[in-house]
């Protein structure tokens, strides 16, 4: 398969994650601009709902209980609307025409687009293939487990590796988008999980980040495009992510982490132009939370953590503007309990969202790490040049308008975290300040981009501000004279087409040879992540003979595996059970005893009663290659180089190469 005959999955994979939200925004009262960007929060919001009430009534996962919960969301919404008719804040009109405004969303949308997926789609090389990294194990199994249990919950996705838990909470958004591609488009997992990163990647991203900008500095035609040609400028995100781990529900929760932030923009009156009344903003702030949170929680940590200059300046500007107004103790008293309250809040969250993890070892000295930020080296990666020289002018536009402090505020609150990752050794400190990122430099060094790109959109915005001041400076009297400029007749709307698509394609053009070697570095390491050459850990050999297992292994068997080796993915490309689904958690006891000796042991041993009862009859076995050299993946003995063990009881069915599947005879 080719990437022209993946295009439906991709169309589909976008549909799904516009369509159903912007039904649901429209019925909360968006319209136009602000209906648009808010439709992936509350298609990703109803994803995650849906999978969640699906799991309560064990109602299966599919179109249907998605388009129900939309239905039904739907109509609550608009009870909801008209209970609050009398009180919603009319919106302000947009200070550009709808073809201007568009235009320049298009414009940044295409360029940015086409950056993302030229170095994505050849990295990842045919539609089909898979990154052969940790994490993603789980992730291809997660999509077969929605697929074969049609359940999509994000309370009980865990239990694909602990069946015995009540509650096992993982966050399903991702693969519950995956598996609906694979349903509507009847492709593999492997298929609808590129589908989805595609999709996300290089239309979401760069959508949310231009809405974004749109909703700070309104409809202008330079800064929407600049947003969106720098939104595929930088290596770190969203490409890192999709090797690093890979971090799939990573990259959507952060790609739909601007549209999350654009609510508070709204929230706290902080755009140029208000884009949605007070009874829609609020209803979007709880859809924004949850589809954050069942995309990835990092997602939600990293809104909290944006918000704190946004609160933290409306607490200051009420407080200031009651003593300044002499309103009474009681009324300042009641700023001061507010913001004591949000403190307190905001501290109960942040600590019930630290996780246990701590491994992370100092990798940058501090003049590293700050040199990083400033150069847009992350991790010592490569430099993002025009990022961050139009980054600077962002700060300059905003000290030189004394407006838009909480965006810098935000940007150093992102440069902090990454800073204390990577220079910090471990310690409360970090741990409560990064704690919820698992203390991953990787996934803090991605929230850097974010809000270097807005500060880069208010630059350019700057920057057509001076412009058209410097143009009305000419315009008057010169020396007793009338100086006039050329003026331009016709459509308003084909000016800003053709502005757009200029200024676009020569930024694009500029970024892609500036930005050029992280981009090219990060696609190499792409590019060998996602590839079947040797030194992987599962090889054209294994894959194929894994494609076989549907028609060797009855449907009932479960196939003994070392999930280091790659045996694991059998569940994901046959649907066959097998073992042990990821690399974690360790074996059971049970298990333990029969990857020690299944193979020498004899008929009505503990070991048999053990495979018997779990219904053990196969062994998949791909040699002592393993994707992490720990001692974790020698602790399946007989289920690696099986012939060679002395006595084993085993009959050949099925080989490929180096590959073997065996049928277990020893009970």
């Amino acid at each position: 398969m080719n990437w022209w005959m993946a295009l439906p999955a991709i169309a589909v994979a976008a549909l799904l994650l516009f369509l159903p939200g912007l039904v649901l925004a429209r019925s909360l009262g968006a319209k136009g601009f602000a209906a648009a960007a808010m439709a992936p929060l509350a298609s990703c919001g109803l994803i995650g709902l849906a999978g969640v009430i699906g799991g309560l009534l064990r109602v299966g996962w599919g179109l249907q209980s998605y388009l129900l919960v939309t239905a039904v969301s739907m109509v609550s919404a608009v009870l909801f609307r008209r209970l609050v008719k009398a009180r919603p804040t009319p919106v302000d009109r947009a200070s550009a025409t709808p073809g201007v405004q568009w235009a320049a969303v298009l414009g940044g949308l295409v360029a940015g687009s086409a950056l993302i997926s030229t170095r994505l789609l050849p990295a990842i090389g045919a539609p089909g293939n898979f990154a052969q990294v940790y994490d993603n194990i789980f992730h291809l199994n997660a999509i077969r487990y929605i697929l074969e249990t049609g359940n999509a919950s994000s309370l009980t996705l865990g239990r694909m590796l602990n069946p015995d838990a009540g509650i096992a909470i993982y966050p399903s958004v991702w693969h519950s988008l995956a598996a609906l591609v694979a349903q509507l488009t009847h492709n593999d997992v492997f298929v609808s999980q590129n589908a989805v990163a595609v999709a996300v990647s290089a239309l979401l991203w760069p959508f949310s980040c231009i809405m974004l900008v749109r909703g700070i500095v309104g409809p202008r035609v330079l800064p929407l495009v600049v947003t969106g040609v720098l939104s595929g400028g930088f290596w770190i995100f969203p490409f890192q992510l999709l090797q690093w781990g890979p971090l799939y529900p990573n990259t959507l929760s952060y790609s739909l982490l601007p549209l999350a932030i654009l609510v508070l923009v709204g929230l706290f009156n902080v755009g140029r132009e208000r884009f949605m009344d007070n009874a829609g903003l609020w209803s979007f702030l709880p859809i924004a939370v949850a589809a954050l949170f069942l995309s990835q929680p990092n997602g939600a940590t990293s809104l909290m953590a944006f918000s704190v200059p946004l609160i933290a300046g409306a607490w200051f500007s009420q407080l200031r503007a009651r003593i300044r107004s002499k309103s009474g103790i009681k009324s300042i008293a009641l700023v001061v309990l507010w913001g004591l309250a949000a403190a307190a809040t905001f501290l109960v969250l942040w600590q019930a969202l630290l996780l246990r993890y701590d491994d992370w070892k100092p990798s940058r000295t501090l003049s590293e790490a700050v040199g990083d930020v400033a150069s847009g080296t992350l991790l010592g990666g490569g430099e993002t040049v025009v990022a961050t020289v139009a980054a600077l002018l962002g700060v300059v536009t905003i000290l030189w308008r004394r407006k838009g402090g909480w965006i810098i505020a935000c940007a150093l609150i992102a440069a902090s975290l990454y800073i204390v990752s990577v220079y910090m050794y471990q310690g409360r400190f970090r741990h409560f300040t990064t704690g919820s990122w698992y203390q991953d430099p990787y996934r803090l060094a991605a929230l850097v981009p974010l809000f270097m790109i807005v500060l880069a959109g208010v630059g350019a915005d700057g920057l057509v501000s001076a412009v058209r001041s410097w143009r009305r400076r000419l315009t008057k009297n010169f020396r007793g004279r009338q100086l006039r400029l050329p003026e331009f007749r016709g459509s308003a709307s084909l000016y800003a087409v053709v502005a757009a698509t200029l200024v676009a394609v020569a930024l694009a053009n500029v970024v892609a040879r500036v930005h050029g070697p992280g981009l090219a570095a990060v696609s190499t390491k792409i590019k060998k992540s996602y590839s079947f050459s040797p030194g992987w850990v599962v090889s054209n050999d294994e894959r194929t003979l894994m494609s076989r297992l549907d028609s060797t292994v009855p449907q009932d068997a479960v196939i003994g595996v070392n999930p280091f080796n790659g045996g694991a993915l059998a569940y994901a490309i046959s649907g066959r059970h097998v073992t042990q689904y990821h690399l974690t958690p360790r074996p059971s006891p049970g298990l333990r005893e029969i990857a020690n000796s299944i193979t020498t042991t004899h008929p009505g041993s503990e070991t048999c009663g053990l495979a018997s009862k779990n219904n053990v009859r196969y062994i998949l076995d791909f040699g002592d290659f393993y994707m992490l050299k720990v001692p974790a993946a020698r602790a399946y003995p007989a289920f690696v180089n099986v012939p060679s063990t002395p006595g084993a009881k085993v009959q050949l069915v099925d080989q490929q190469g180096a590959a073997k599947l065996y049928k277990i005879d020893a009970c």
